[in-house]
């Protein structure tokens, strides 16, 4: 992978703008399959990220990506290394909105700053926290906390079950009668 181009455009009456990072590969060039074997490219899609701002203009990456023709003999989109795949952002914008949202910050407060619509950064959230759910380990879990607490005005309330070792939230559920605890012994 190499950069091609670099283009900046720039309202001038507003100052406003946004940057282009076009990104290309070597003519020839060899992209490895799930197995590990290489594999020549068979044609290419174009596909564009949103990577974060540098200081107040957006950023897009856009790419040529490659279809390569797999060991089995199957088509299939070359992994870019600077997203996940089926995101339309760069690994760098959706670790620095993680981060915003892991500083408390809500999420459509943090969805203005990165300037995405919020249902877009719930996906990202989504995504990650599940990703991170599938590879937690509560096995060694000594001392649990619970607490209930509002989570809008009236009487909307989530039973929560923290981990009071590593201070880490492991469940949370609507209601705060017996059934709370039941569902957390089932979790």
């Amino acid at each position: 992978w190499y950069v091609e181009n670099v283009i900046m455009n720039i309202d001038r009456s507003t100052g406003a703008g946004h940057i282009d990072i076009y990104i290309n590969y070597k003519i020839g060039s060899k992209f490895k399959d799930n197995k590990g074997a290489d594999c020549p490219v068979h044609d290419t899609m174009q596909r564009t990220w949103q990577h974060a701002n540098f200081f107040e203009h957006k950023c897009f990456i856009h790419a040529r990506v490659p279809r390569i023709r797999t060991s089995e003999n199957k088509t299939e989109l070359v992994q870019v290394p600077w997203s996940r795949s089926g995101s339309g952002f760069t690994l760098m914008f959706e670790a620095f909105s993680m981060l915003l949202i892991e500083s408390e910050m809500p999420i459509k407060k943090a969805a203005r700053i990165v300037d995405i619509h919020d249902t877009r950064l719930w996906r990202i959230f989504t995504y990650w926290v599940s990703r991170a759910r599938k590879t937690d380990s509560q096995n060694d879990i000594v001392n649990i906390g619970l607490d209930e607490t509002s989570t809008k005005k009236g009487h909307k309330y989530v039973t929560l079950a923290v981990d009071m070792d590593l201070r880490r939230v492991i469940f949370v559920t609507p209601g705060k009668d017996k059934q709370t605890i039941s569902e957390l012994k089932d979790y």
